[in-house]
């Protein structure tokens, strides 16, 4: 290859995509980094001719001059693009935009096109539908509907989790009319079950939060720096059950499962230390570590009369009680 043809290359990696531009001399700079020598003459003549080729732009407007990619240009890759890093742009473009700015999946556009372009490519030469409208992701339960959240309340978050700067944030709370002002320290956001999460502690405590932006009306980056309580990890705040709405601490399960619900236990374990004893009636006796969360108290009413809670007591006697309280509503006309 010769080094005319590497320089050109290097220089198109260079220029970045319109919003963004880059300057003659940024270009002559980097490209000498890197270790081809131009001159002024020589890059000008070069992106002239390239912009015939290829989908350059110059911003004349003023000086110095900046070059850039259009914003909707094909994405031109060496190697080209393979149909397994296709198909990881195509499940991030449909189960990453809740979690990604809109600037960023603007940016990724080109990305994301040309890798339908290549899965669909690759099907097209075998005479088969496109591979994309072969494939869902589906979730657990009925499908609510992700409540809306502001755009700019959602830009001013991500900004602020970027920049790692406080919030300034009008909150609605459950069941009221006016809106509360905090400000808030960003310490993580969470999505869970179609829900955004913000983790976080206001002003200057450290007790840790949880808002959810779609009740946020209104927020602003501050320029004063977060700070985050003393050894804060985010991980092991979800690890300790809070976000599944922690009633306890860690507490040893025992229940009397079905047989089919053993089964699901089986495939998706609850904790490494779970065991299942099987009982004379082909029932199964459950015994594991887990969190005592009001999310545990769900998912185990979801199983109905599959599962028999028999410790700890004070789980079994709420458990009773709910059964009653079930039997009283049910039995009435």
């Amino acid at each position: 290859m010769s080094d005319t043809l590497m320089r050109q290359w290097q220089m198109l990696r260079l220029i970045p995509r319109h919003p963004s531009k880059i300057s003659t001399t940024q270009l002559i700079h980097s490209l000498a980094d890197d270790g081809f020598k131009t001159t002024p003459r020589t890059l000008q003549r070069d992106l002239t001719r390239l912009s015939a080729v290829y989908p350059l732009l110059c911003d004349d407007r003023d000086k110095p001059y900046g070059w850039s990619w259009s914003a909707d240009a094909n994405v031109h890759e060496v190697p080209g693009i393979d149909s397994d890093t296709a198909l990881a742009f195509y499940l991030a473009e449909k189960h990453l935009e809740p979690m990604l700015p809109r600037t960023t999946m603007k940016r990724l556009g080109p990305h994301f096109r040309r890798a339908k372009e290549v899965l669909d490519q690759a099907d097209a030469d075998k005479g088969n539908p496109a591979w994309r409208n072969k494939v869902r992701v589906l979730h657990r339960g009925p499908g609510l509907k992700t409540p809306a959240i502001v755009p700019e309340v959602q830009t001013a978050v991500y900004n602020a989790l970027l920049r790692n700067r406080r919030l300034d944030v009008h909150y609605l709370r459950r069941g009221e009319v006016d809106t509360k002002h905090y400000e808030l320290n960003p310490l993580g956001l969470v999505l869970k079950d179609g829900l955004f999460y913000l983790v976080c502690s206001m002003w200057d405590y450290e007790d840790i939060r949880l808002l959810t932006l779609h009740r946020m009306q209104a927020a602003s980056v501050m320029d004063i720096p977060c700070t985050a309580p003393d050894n804060f990890d985010l991980d092991s705040y979800i690890e300790s059950g809070e976000l599944d709405f922690a009633v306890g601490g860690s507490i040893k399960l025992k229940a009397r499962i079905s047989n089919q619900v053993a089964i699901h236990l089986q495939e998706r374990p609850l904790h490494e230390d779970q065991t299942l004893t099987e009982c004379d009636d082909g029932d199964y006796i459950l015994e594991s570590t887990t969190q005592d969360t009001n999310e545990l108290r769900w998912w185990l009413l979801g199983f109905g009369s599959n599962v028999e809670v028999l410790k700890p007591s004070e789980l079994r006697e709420e458990f009773w009680k709910i059964s009653q309280q079930m039997h009283t509503t049910y039995s009435e006309e």
